[in-house]
This record gives C-alpha cells, structure tokens and sequence, in this order.
C-alpha cells in the first residue's frame, strides 16, 4: 500500500550560524505592497482580472500524495524533503518582530523546490503555490542564500570512515589505488548577460558560468566552485579556486602521502592531482591502459553532473536577470543535490541519462603550476601507472 505523506512543521530561529537572516512575508517587500495595491485598484476598476492561483495547493494537493507521487512531481524523495524543512526550515521562519503574517515555510520550500527541478515560468510556480511573482521572487532569493550559508556542513571533504570507504569504492570501479575524488568542471548555460557579455562565451559559442567540483562514487560533490565565467579555461579556474588555495595552505589536511584527485588533460599533474597522459600516437601499453583506468574511474564526476542538471532541470538553461544571483542559485542547487543522495532514489539512473547531455566541459589546459611542482606530479604519475599495469590482472 503507498503511503500518504504528511507535510512536518518546524521550529524557528533567528540566527544562522551567528548570522541574523532577514525573512520578509508575502507583504514584507515594498515592490510586494506596491504591486498588491495596483493589483486592487485595478481589479476593482475591471481593468484586469484577479490571478487564477491554486488554493491550499499544499494543504488540499500535495498533502495526499503517495511517495511515489511526490518524488514525480518535486524530483526528490519525501524523506529529502524533510530533512532539507528540519536543516533549513527553522531559518525561513519569519523573525518575530513585526507581526505581519509570513509566507508558509513549506510553501518557500516547496515552491523554490519547484523552480529548480521544472523549466516553469515563475508566474505558473507562482499561480501554483498561490504566491505573487514578486513574493516567490523574494522566497528564492531567501531559500538560495540559506542552503549556501549551510552549504559547508553539506558539501564536505570525506573523513576518517567515510574516507576510507570513498578510496575502496573508488578502487573498485577499475583498480584505480588511493583515489579520493573525481575533479572537473561544466558549462551551466546562461542568457547573455547586460555586462560584459563576451567574457561569458563558452568553446560552444553559448554564454555560460563555468562550475568546477570535486565527486565521490556516491555521486556526492566534496568542493563545489563557480564564479568565473564560461570564457576562463578549467585550468586557470582551478588554479584560482579556493580548494586549490586551501591545498596549498594545507595539504596535510585533504591528502595523505598516497591520497590524489583525478582531473581530465585540462589539469595540471601535481603530487595530488592526477591528469591522463596526453595521446600524440607515443604511448606505451602501460600508458595506454593507465589512461583507459584513469577514463573509467572519471566517470564519477560526469555522472554526479549529468544528476544535477537532470534533477534539477533549471540548470540546463538559467535564464536569470541577475547575473550575481546564479552562482548562488547553482550552489543550492548542489546543496540540494547532495541532501537527495542521502536518501534512496529510484529513479537516479532516469536523472542521469535526462541530464547527461547538458554535461560540457572546457577541456582547453595550460600547465603553468610550475616546473618542479610539474616535475614531481608527473614522477607520481608515472610511478601510479606503473603499479596500475603491474596488477592490472
């Protein structure tokens, strides 16, 4: 027998991470009072008609649904819908100050779950969950900047265990040793932006942010990086980005002596970070098959890719005004991405093969990092094949 699920309700606070968090209501906004104002007047004047919106679509609708319908129509299960409403849920709840009446917490849940797993215009979500489009634009914008404050609790380095149980699994996928993750980066597909449009124009000739991450073989990113444009080569994002940074800082803590990342050719070989040798028709049989094990482990990263943008559809094309909004957007959404898989989900390979074709990286490199470092990465590589094609039976 399916069963029907209860939508939980969820405690307040009003701090996140030490952090005060500003929560406005369906009046809280003046752009929401001014266009609740216009809407009367003209609605009293007939000169437009009052917007058709679906009721207690929460209370009447979803609320009896099955699981299974659940998760067909949001794209995640009920059971990662509960624990984003008890991480997240008590930081949506309006600051008891002002007495107004606040949008619902599962409502701004809901309806921003909605926006990024369907390509719905935000006047059908709106009209939906019953929200003006200026009150669902203002619960976006909220419900975004709060999965990113907990995106580090979320979007994690492995650990002790969990360490250990990423190096076997990934060992398991084509006798790769000591591998602790997967390093690439995709196209997330923009309109052209009002500045500087031409710095975004991707090898595809599409206007695109770049979004670099590292993946386990659960399919869960460990780092998560966007802000540069599609213009900028994986290479130099890597070299820019906080984890190479951070690495560099301290090395100890996200890698022991025999711990490395695997990257395609646009990365540089480091004593941490393990590229394919470059085929120009001179390599040897070690070589050859290094790189075809090197391929098959690599995959990881591809697939938690093509699971995002088939989860969450939105990413697909993000035709968003405010450019300094989407990284932020595209961050939830791997914060979400990473609650999903914590919970079991039928329908992951169905994701996979909608969103694999959206998977598009910039594999143009340049390995600057610097000749010794250079040096070193690939005597690492070089001794790696060597044990790779020893065992390989």
């Amino acid at each position: 027998m399916n069963d029907i699920i209860t939508i939980p309700v969820v405690l307040s606070s009003e701090m996140l991470f030490g952090i005060p968090v500003t929560y406005s209501s369906d009046e809280d906004s003046d752009v929401t009072d001014e266009e609740n104002i216009v809407t009367m007047m003209l609605i009293k004047s007939r000169k437009i008609k009052k917007p058709q919106r679906i009721e207690n679509y929460i209370e009447a609708t979803i609320s009896g649904y099955t699981k299974q319908e659940f998760q067909q129509h949001f794209r995640v299960t009920i059971e990662a819908y509960e624990q984003l409403l008890q991480t997240v849920g008590p930081y949506l709840m309006r600051q008891a100050a002002t007495g107004r009446s606040t949008v619902q917490v599962e409502k701004q849940l809901l309806s921003v779950i909605w926006i990024l797993v369907t390509p719905d215009s935000y006047r059908s979500v709106g009209e939906r969950f019953g929200l003006a489009k200026s009150s669902l634009s203002q619960c976006f914008k909220r419900v975004v900047k709060i999965l990113n404050a907990v995106a580090p609790t979320i979007i994690k380095w492995p650990e002790g265990m969990q360490l250990q149980n990423v190096e076997r699994r990934f060992h398991a996928f084509a006798r790769m040793p000591h591998c602790i993750g997967a390093i690439d980066g995709t196209y997330v597909e923009i309109k052209a932006p009002k500045e500087d449009p031409q710095s975004y124009i991707t090898r595809k000739c599409n206007y695109a942010f770049t979004l670099q991450a590292i993946a386990v073989p659960s399919l869960k990113f460990t780092d998560a990086f966007i802000g540069y444009p599609g213009s900028v080569s994986d290479s130099r994002i890597f070299k820019n980005s906080d984890f190479y940074n951070a690495v560099n800082a301290n090395m100890g803590h996200y890698f022991a002596e025999e711990h490395y990342l695997i990257g395609d050719k646009a990365y540089p070989n480091l004593p941490w970070c393990i590229a394919p040798y470059i085929n120009r028709g001179n390599l040897n049989a070690a070589q050859v098959y290094f790189n075809t094990v090197h391929a098959q482990t690599r995959q990881v990263i591809e697939r938690s890719f093509a699971l995002l943008f088939g989860r969450f559809r939105r990413l697909k094309f993000l035709d968003m005004n405010d450019t300094k909004l989407i990284p932020a957007t595209v961050i939830a959404a791997c914060v979400l991405h990473n609650v999903c898989l914590d919970f079991h989900d039928l329908h992951i390979d169905d994701y996979i093969n909608n969103g694999i074709d959206y998977v598009v990286n910039n594999n143009d490199g340049d390995d600057g990092i610097g000749e010794n470092v250079a040096i070193e990465g690939r005597r690492r590589r070089d001794a790696l094949c060597r044990q790779i094609f020893l065992n390989r039976h």
